[in-house]
């Protein structure tokens, strides 16, 4: 009997919630951007990225609004005027078969030798499905800042390593020639290698030598013409 009311109270709480919840949906949060298809055509106008989706809804100055798919655009991107900074989105191989490759968005986090990207970490768990509306998966200042939301990856020669994996498959075989250097760097910095905010560093400490050491070697190439 215990029992019997107890699911029944919860099955109350969890739709009572649910139509709570979608009586107030959040509305499509418009950013002025640029988006490029395929065939390199370039579009001007507001955006409007869906994570679960994985469209962008493109919005003409005459109020027209049309969806993109990964199978029709690029790239596209916006300033985010909350974070002060230009977000990039591109269109990468994130999985396939021999006779089939899935397109899918990727946001650019960070530039450089080691690239790293991310895309949604899809919903899952109890009640998934009355807890994963598409309207809440709309880019938005709360949720691109919450990293939870998110599986990140390096991008590295046309392949995705997962950074739950970093040193198998991103460290050790990609970074150790800075070895030495990035070991005294977390014990200087007391960074936290085995999180997710630690590893960004490092790979970011990371691009910033590799880029120096270009510098360097390029400096060091030149020549003076005679006179």
């Amino acid at each position: 009997m215990k029992t019997r009311y107890f699911f029944t109270l919860l099955t109350t709480i969890v739709l009572f919630h649910v139509f709570s919840v979608h009586a107030a949906l959040p509305k499509p949060a418009w950013k002025s951007g640029q988006l490029i298809l395929w065939n390199k055509t370039v579009l001007e106008g507001d955006l409007c990225y869906n994570w679960l989706m994985e469209t962008v809804l493109f919005r003409h100055a005459d109020g027209r609004v049309h969806t993109f798919s990964a199978n029709q655009v690029s790239q596209f991107g916006w300033f985010d005027f909350d974070i002060h900074k230009y977000r990039q989105f591109k269109v990468l191989a994130s999985s396939g078969t021999k006779t089939h490759t899935r397109q899918t968005f990727f946001e650019i986090c960070m530039d450089g030798s080691l690239a790293v990207v991310r895309n949604l970490r899809q919903p899952r768990g109890l009640f998934k499905r009355a807890f994963s509306h598409p309207a809440y998966f709309v880019d938005q200042p709360t949720m691109a800042q919450n990293t939870d939301y998110f599986n990140y990856y390096v991008y590295d020669a046309g392949h995705l390593l997962e950074l739950d994996r970093f040193y198998t498959d991103i460290y050790d075989p990609l970074m150790t020639a800075y070895d030495k250097v990035l070991k005294r760097y977390i014990y200087e910095h007391n960074i936290n290698d085995r999180n997710l905010a630690g590893r960004l560093v490092l790979i970011d400490r990371y691009n910033s030598l590799v880029e120096r050491d270009a510098k360097t070697a390029s400096v060091k190439g030149m020549t003076v013409a005679p006179e």
